[in-house]
């Protein structure tokens, strides 16, 4: 029986409706990703090198093939997880950004070419690891008032001065109108 589950929006569309990433601090594994209600996804850091595609498909071939391992595929589920976070090198520039990501191959494009083509060759059942944390950023990312939220954030706020002559405008605006509304009831009288 194979999992069915909704696509995961990318790192860039996520971060569009308001959802922030961050470098796990106190990780004690690689796999240990969590989404948390305020919108932060804290994601430990992963070091990108040019054997790194060769230790996953080797890691994911074990767990495919061993006997050993009967519970979960974590490296696997790891490697999809990662595959829907990351589309296109817009994607690696913002975990890279956020120190989720060190690349040490060069090219952000290259990283992203890595993880699509692993999460390709993989097949997932519904005990999928990250099933929660795909389930609450599906979620944060449909509701629209986070989307809004993220839009003033990053056009009206994306700096104290653009904030503070927001502010200034509005209160200009209002005293404006309390202005023409005492000229106006004055002028009545």
């Amino acid at each position: 029986m194979y999992c069915t589950r909704e696509v995961m929006p990318n790192a860039t569309e996520l971060s569009e409706t308001g959802v922030s990433f961050a470098k796990g601090s106190d990780i004690t594994s690689l796999l240990d990703i969590k989404f948390e209600s305020s919108g932060l996804m804290t994601i430990p850091c992963l070091t990108i090198e040019r054997d790194t595609e060769t230790l996953l498909r080797n890691v994911i071939a074990y767990e495919k093939q061993s006997s050993d391992v009967q519970l979960s595929k974590y490296f696997s589920h790891y490697a999809v997880f990662m595959d829907n976070l990351i589309d296109s090198e817009k994607d690696v520039n913002l975990l890279r950004q956020e120190g989720i990501i060190v690349n040490l191959m060069g090219d952000d494009k290259d990283v992203a070419s890595l993880f699509n083509k692993i999460g390709n060759a993989v097949t997932l059942y519904p005990d999928f690891y990250y099933n929660e944390e795909f389930k609450q950023a599906i979620e944060y990312s449909e509701k629209p008032w986070n989307t809004m939220k993220a839009n003033l954030k990053h056009n009206y706020f994306s700096s104290s001065w653009v904030g503070a002559s927001i502010v200034a405008a509005i209160i200009l605006l209002i005293l404006t109108t309390i202005q023409t509304i005492l000229a106006f009831t004055g002028s009545v009288k």
